[in-house]
Parts: structure tokens; C-alpha cells; sequence
């Protein structure tokens, strides 16, 4: 058991072992190195804070267990090669041992007044080490650089070094303005001083080096973002007011710096680069910093057109999330102006959407099939030859929306899709039956079309209610090889010449002819509609059958179209394609119209559908 020296001083709120060290020499005569040759010890050896020399010291200065420990908690202890626990936290080594010491002139000068032997008074705090430290607390002063030295030996010298600059310490040369501390300096203080226990943000959750840093980098990129030239406290302050509200916080931050003047994303780090490299870099491992990662990782995934093998923060990407048309381009090897027509079609693009082409992004899952089905996409002849139909035969099928094109782009010269033509040629071949090549009174179904003014859309419509009979030619291939009997079409045509109306909106007809008019299949749906109240209809007694049928006056109809719309409505409407009207309205979240649930086809509420007009309109003129 070492005796108590004579001659001790008392640490002060928050000192370092340097700090008490040196000031205990001075006290007993002489300088920090020959104070602990007198306990038997060596100076490097109480800097290193090998357990032996620190016990001599203590005991030597009538230190408690619990002084002790607060001195040691102050000044930090080395847990590895680039590590130290301060304050129960855990820093990387640089943030608390740096070449230059800092501290505030206010507290030492206070500390040396009316003293006669001023050295023996001066402590440093330990908070000062503190790299994310920036201000005195008690004198709203900046922490200022004292002193540099490379050396430890040399730079932990208390005593010495205080004794250079106390001249100029006392003649105010050290001095700043006041300042007012930030958000940030009362959460570092208050956590340093008091621990997580008094945290009550989130970061309580986070260990402090990361919130500090992360912070800094944040702050710096916003400032230059601003075009500012950001400096350590300014950039530590404004990123932790992002910082400090968690991860929707963190993510607001993103948002600012990763926004692009178009409304699209920065696809590159930007002002970010800094925090990215460090974050890929040294910190890739330290766990403590894994919440942050995680938020930044997750982050960028939404909003990068990254693909499988790319690697982000660690983290090595598994699926695609999205495209942009640049990325898209790549991978399809169609030209981004084509890409750009297409998916703004589809419904993928807003049509004022101006982002630059590496900046328009879209879901990659949810219009993957557009991707694959332009590679297999042909133009006119391919699809003629396929079904084998002449090309009148296929404009008049394409005229009547029989066929329809995939794309009503007008710089696609390849539109259709073969599957669309050999379903359409397969169903109508399950209708025929054969016709011997030189049996009279057949004709192809156009040329019945030209001789008779009949739409090609009604004739196959009536072979598909079996109004029609339809044959084939054993010796013609496809579609040039189905025929009907003229006589047959011309019976027909007499019979519904009567009944058929210019447009929708002019004279009287069947509901279920307004239905299918209008896009909708199911007879059945529309006439739940009727019968529920929601449009109005006439039920009268049909003179030919002697059947009830519903049918719709000019009147009706003109009610039904003040209050309701389809998809089939909306393309004669705007003259977009179908399937963009489609992909519009579930884009937009417009549910089709289900009166207590009942499900009456695809029929929408007129004024729910009136925002998403104007967007089909523009996109049309395009």
C-alpha cells in the first residue's frame, strides 16, 4: 500500500489523466517526466494507461475508485488499433487523439486568475478531445487550438505546453466571439455528460461517433447542395436536424440531395460521394454504423435503376427494382426515344414527365412484359403472312378493332403482335366448316365487306353468335381462306340495316346494343345496372320476338354518358389506346363503379375519370 503524496490536487468536472498528471507535478516541483520517475514510473507508460503506473499514480494522489474512473472514462482508453471507449462510447482513435489540443481560453483563464501559481489550477477537459465537441458550454465560446505536437510525449505535457501560451492566455489573445450553441452541441453535451439514460430522441438507439458523423457528411453535402461552402460545425448542426428525426428524417435529407431540377433522381452519388466512399470504405464492417447503412442502402435501391451483381454499401444486389430508359435501352438494344413512346403509351410515364432519360425510372417488374414484348413485336407483312390474309384483308380487320395493335406509337413500324392474329385465326377456324374451292356463292369475308357495305366487325360478330355460317377453303391458307354465302350476309345485312345507328347517341337501341357498344361483354352486367336504378331504360315488348328487352333512348343514353364512362368510351373520348386507359386508371387508383358491391363491368363514375381525360388528351397529341 503506497503512502498519499503531501502535496495533491483534486480533479476537476470532466479532466483528463494528462491534465492531472501534469498539474500534480507542478504541485511537487517538477515536470510531468520526472514526476513519474519519482512514483517509478515513466511518463509514456501513465499516457499508455498501463494498469500498473495508472494504480501507482492514483493511490500516490489519493484518487477513489470512483475518481479514478471518471478520470479515465474523460480521457479515453485505447480498445484496439483504431478504436477507444470514451465516455461508454465507442470512437474510432482519430477522433480523440489528434496532433492539435483545443480548448476554451475563458475556463483556463478562469481557472489561473488572482492564482499565484497558475499551472497548478489550469485543468483540460476532457470533452475538448472530443473531435464532434465544438463549444464551451459554461462561456458560449468556440473550443480554440492551443498547441500541435505530433508527439504524445510531447503534446500531453500539460504543464509545459500551458506554460508557452500563458502569456498570451491571459492577454486575451486566444479569444472569440460568443456563440449561441446549436440543436446538436446541447444533444453531444448532454449525451457525453449524462449518457443514453438522458436521451430522449432516437438517437439513443445509435452510439454517438456514427450520429456525429453521419451528421457532418450530411450537413456538408446539404450546404454545398445550397451552394455554400459548408464548415465543420455549420455542416455537423444542419445535418443533424435531419439526423436526429430518425429515419423519415435521414430519408428527407436523401430526398433534397438526390432530387434532380427534372423531378427525377441523381442516378450518380453527387454530394453524397464523400459519405458513400467512407461508408463503402472504413466503415463498411463497424457495426456501429449498420442502422445507418441499412437506411441508405434501402434508399437508393428505391430510387437507383440498379441490376443483379451491382454492389451497394456491402450489400450485393439480388433483383432488378427499376429501369430507367437509359438502363432499358441497354438491355433491349431499342433505341430510349422508342422506349420513351412506348411505356408513356403503356401508362409507365406521366406524359408531361420531362425527366432526362437516365433519370426516368419506372417499376421494372411491373412493366417487365412491355420489355418483353417489344422483341417480339412484327410489322404488317410478318403478321399477313402469318394468318395469311391480304393487306385490305388486315386494315379491315384493324379498322372494325377486331385486331388491334399493340401500340398506336406512330414511329413503331412494328405493332402487332402474331399471338393476337393466330388466336383471332384459330377461333374463327373452330366457327367453319369446309367449302370445296369451287363451290359458288362464297365470298371472302372483305370482299363481302366492299360488296355489300357491311362492317367486318358485324360479320364476325354474327359468326360468333352463329347468325353466320362460315366455311373454309381447303385449298387457301388462313384467314384469305375463310368465306361466307353472300346470300346468307345479304339477308342479314336487311335484317339488322334497321337497327343499326350511326353513334350512340343518336335514336333508340338495345341496351345490351348500347353494352356492347360500349366495351362492355357482359349483357348481363349492364343490365344489373338498369336494374338496380342507376341509368335510365325503357322494358318494352320487342314486335319481332315477343320478348321484354330493355332499350335506351336518345335521352337514356345521353344520361348514361353524363354520369358514366368506359375504357372503350374514353379511347373514341381521347384517343388514347386502350391499354394506356387502362394502365392510367389503376395507376391512378380509379376503381371501376360497384354500386352496393354489384359488379356491373367496366363502367367508371364520369366525374371520378375526369382528372386522368385531360393527361389521355395530351398524351395522344404527342
Amino acid at each position: 500500500m503506497l503512502r498519499k503524496l503531501a502535496l495533491t490536487v483534486e480533479p476537476v468536472d470532466r479532466e483528463t489523466l494528462p491534465s492531472l498528471f501534469s498539474r500534480m507535478a507542478i504541485l511537487n516541483g517538477t515536470d510531468a517526466a520526472s514526476f513519474a520517475l519519482d512514483l517509478g514510473t515513466t511518463f509514456r507508460r501513465i499516457l499508455e494507461q498501463d494498469e500498473e503506473a495508472v494504480a501507482i499514480f492514483s493511490e500516490r494522489a489519493g484518487l477513489s475508485a470512483t475518481q479514478l474512473a471518471e478520470l479515465l472514462s474523460w480521457t479515453g482508453k485505447r480498445i484496439g488499433d483504431v478504436r477507444m471507449r470514451f465516455r461508454k462510447e465507442v470512437f474510432v482513435s482519430r477522433a480523440l487523439r489528434n496532433p492539435i489540443i483545443r480548448g476554451c481560453p475563458l475556463c483556463m483563464r478562469e481557472h489561473a486568475a488572482d492564482q499565484p501559481h497558475p499551472l497548478r489550477q489550469i485543468a483540460l477537459r476532457g470533452d475538448w478531445l472530443c473531435r464532434g465537441v465544438d463549444i464551451c458550454h459554461k462561456h458560449l465560446h468556440l473550443l480554440v487550438p492551443l498547441w500541435s505536437s505530433a508527439r504524445p510525449i510531447e503534446r500531453d505535457d500539460i504543464g509545459a505546453r500551458l506554460a508557452e501560451i500563458l502569456p498570451d492566455l491571459r492577454a486575451g489573445s486566444f479569444d472569440c466571439v460568443r456563440i449561441d450553441p446549436t440543436d446538436y452541441d446541447l444533444w453531444l453535451d448532454k449525451r457525453l455528460s449524462q449518457g443514453i439514460a438522458a436521451d430522449k430522441t432516437w438517437l439513443a438507439s445509435q452510439p454517438v461517433f456514427p450520429v456525429i458523423t453521419i451528421s457532418e457528411f450530411i450537413g456538408g453535402a446539404l450546404l454545398r447542395k445550397q451552394g455554400e461552402a459548408p464548415d465543420d460545425r455549420r455542416a455537423k448542426a444542419t445535418g443533424f436536424t435531419f439526423v436526429s428525426q430518425g429515419p423519415d428524417g435521414l430519408r428527407a435529407a436523401l430526398d433534397i440531395l438526390m432530387r434532380s431540377q427534372d423531378g427525377g433522381y441523381i442516378v450518380n452519388q453527387g454530394e453524397l460521394g464523400p459519405l458513400l466512399r467512407h461508408l463503402r470504405g472504413s466503415y463498411l464492417d463497424d457495426d456501429a454504423f449498420a442502422v445507418f447503412r441499412e437506411i441508405l442502402r434501402d434508399y437508393f435501391l428505391e430510387i437507383w435503376p440498379l441490376a443483379p451483381g451491382d454492389e451497394l454499401l456491402g450489400h450485393t444486389v439480388t433483383e432488378r427494382r427499376l429501369h430507367s430508359l437509359t438502363t432499358a435501352s441497354k438491355e433491349t438494344g431499342i433505341g430510349p426515344a422508342v422506349l420513351d413512346d412506348l411505356l408513356k403509351e403503356a401508362g409507365a410515364f406521366a406524359p408531361s414527365d420531362a425527366r432526362a432519360d437516365a433519370r426516368k425510372t419506372f417499376d421494372a417488374k411491373a412493366w417487365q412484359h412491355i420489355l418483353d414484348e417489344i422483341p417480339t413485336l412484327v410489322g404488317p407483312l410478318a403478321l399477313r403472312r402469318a394468318i395469311g390474309a391480304t393487306l385490305a384483308e388486315l386494315n379491315g380487320l384493324k379498322a372494325d378493332g377486331v385486331l388491334v395493335p399493340r401500340t398506336k406509337v406512330a414511329t413503331i413500324k412494328s405493332p402487332w403482335r402474331i399471338a393476337d392474329g393466330q388466336a383471332l385465326l384459330e377461333e374463327l377456324q373452330a366457327y367453319a366448316q369446309p367449302v370445296a374451292p369451287d363451290e359458288p356463292g362464297w365470298e371472302t369475308i372483305q370482299l363481302v365487306h366492299k360488296r355489300l357495305d357491311l362492317p367486318v366487325g358485324e360479320i364476325i360478330a354474327a359468326i360468333r353468335t352463329g347468325s353466320l355460317r362460315l366455311g373454309q377453303r381447303p385449298d387457301v391458307f388462313g384467314y384469305h381462306g375463310l368465306v361466307v354465302e353472300i346470300t346468307e350476309v345479304t339477308a342479314l345485312k336487311a335484317k339488322v340495316a334497321p337497327k343499326r345507328k350511326p353513334s350512340t347517341n343518336q335514336g333508340e337501341m338495345t341496351a345490351a346494343a348500347f353494352a356492347r357498344s360500349a366495351g362492355i361483354r357482359g349483357k348481363a352486367q349492364f343490365l344489373a345496372l338498369i336494374e338496380g336504378g342507376h341509368t335510365p331504360a325503357m322494358l318494352v315488348v320487342n314486335p319481332t320476338t315477343r320478348r321484354r328487352e330493355w332499350r335506351m333512348s336518345r335521352d337514356d343514353i345521353a344520361a348514361f354518358e353524363a354520369n358514366y364512362t368506359t375504357p372503350s368510351m374514353l379511347s373514341a373520348e381521347t384517343g388514347a389506346h386502350l391499354n394506356t386507359i387502362r394502365a392510367v386508371l389503376q395507376s391512378e387508383g380509379i376503381e371501376p363503379f360497384r354500386p352496393n358491391g354489384l359488379n356491373v363491368g367496366p363502367v367508371y363514375l364520369r366525374n371520378a375519370v375526369e382528372p386522368v381525360v385531360a393527361l389521355l388528351k395530351s398524351q395522344e397529341r404527342k
